[in-house]
């Protein structure tokens, strides 16, 4: 991971590939740990099979059993760290699958949710992203880390990472209104962490429609 926050990629394209989160790609020509490969052929039918009886798609199930691997892959350390190896493995692909199913149940207007893959990369970075800003000498940042998970995803992704509140509701499974109460309740708490009076409720509106960086250093 690397850049201020974690990289985006550059330009309007950098979240063009909704298969592969920019913050956490595993690139092409990357030498894999040999017990992956061990993993991945002692396993690969048996997890399939499972997901295939679970979501009744041949598909979907190659899809998530492909986001299972990526995500093992790319938490491979963590993975090895744990009690039961074979047990973590089982609980990601369990997880994924129930993932999947809840995707297929969601809202018309946000079907189109991110992979699993997706969402499980994009919680460790935000993870990474909050012990970041907790360690800043800068007083804005150390409150952004103290806000609760919703609030913080918003101000990062919209903020530090300039994503439209479509993206941030496509990402967050959420709506783009959702992502506006989501930017007040931030700004709100912010205020109150860092202990400035509140704003006056035009300007509340006008900090929600428009929400740019430099006007949240302006609120701070």
């Amino acid at each position: 991971m690397s850049g201020e926050v974690f990289s985006t990629g550059t330009g309007p394209d950098a979240w063009s590939d909704r298969d592969a989160p920019p913050w956490q790609a595993v690139h092409h020509g990357v030498a894999l740990p040999i017990e992956f490969e061990a993993l991945y052929l002692a396993q690969n039918d048996t997890f399939l099979h499972f997901a295939e009886i679970e979501l009744g798609d041949s598909g979907t199930a190659v899809q998530v059993i492909t986001d299972v691997f990526l995500y093992v892959l790319v938490t491979w350390d963590q993975m090895l760290a744990e009690p039961n190896f074979m047990e973590a493995a089982w609980e990601v692909l369990r997880a994924a699958v129930a993932y999947e199913k809840r995707r297929r149940h969601r809202d018309q207007s946000i079907q189109d949710a991110p992979s699993f893959f997706w969402k499980m990369t994009f919680g460790h970075a935000m993870v990474s992203s909050r012990a970041q800003f907790s360690r800043e000498p800068d007083e804005l940042r150390q409150a952004i880390a103290k806000l609760p998970p919703r609030q913080f995803d918003v101000i990062v992704l919209k903020h530090f990472m300039e994503r439209s509140r479509e993206d941030i509701a496509w990402l967050l499974g959420i709506k783009a209104v959702t992502v506006d109460h989501h930017h007040r309740r931030a700004q709100a708490h912010l205020r109150v962490l860092l202990r400035k009076p509140p704003l006056p409720a035009h300007a509340t509106a006008t900090a929600a429609g428009a929400a740019r960086t430099d006007d949240m250093e302006e609120t701070a």
